[in-house]
């Protein structure tokens, strides 16, 4: 017989995942920590949507690509999509190139990273990702690599 193909709807919430905070309320014998000390943010927030959405469907948790293995978005994903991330990934850098829509050619590198804002008198850093505010703030840094990009230890190829 041939195969039935079917249309599915998947509503995928990544990144959820938090710890309670003490000024959202709760108590101990229904969220948080079992502590008392108070709700997680999602358990806080108002979402009648995104409930309606988990009442009409299926929900659950999963090891995406085997019971036990932490693993982050990108290779989460991949395992989703029913591609093993063992075989198939190759870094973030590529994974983020990819998807926005730069085309690598064989030999080239790409990186994941992030811009951060480092308190300069305590050596902390502040703000681990400056993306947040990457339109005004993005152009300037990205130019400052393009002039300033070399590495002491590999003057020969650009940032």
């Amino acid at each position: 017989g041939e195969a039935v193909r079917r249309r599915v709807v998947w509503v995928q919430i990544d990144g959820v995942g938090d710890v309670s905070i003490s000024s959202y309320g709760g108590d101990a014998a229904s969220v948080g920590d079992g502590q008392g000390t108070g709700l997680t943010p999602l358990q806080a927030a108002f979402t009648p949507f995104t409930d309606g959405v988990a009442r009409a469907g299926c929900s659950g948790l999963l090891d995406p690509v085997e019971p036990g293995l932490a693993c982050g978005s990108d290779t989460a994903h991949l395992s989703m999509f029913g591609y093993d991330p063992r075989v198939h990934y190759r870094g973030r850098g590529a994974f983020e190139s990819l998807g926005a829509g730069l085309k690598m050619r064989p030999g080239e590198i790409a990186f994941k990273s992030n811009f951060a804002t480092i308190d300069e008198a305590s050596g902390v850093v502040t703000q681990r990702r400056a993306d947040r505010n990457f339109e005004r703030e993005g152009p300037i840094l990205c130019q400052y690599l393009d002039e300033n990009g070399s590495l002491p230890t590999f003057p020969q190829h650009r940032i």
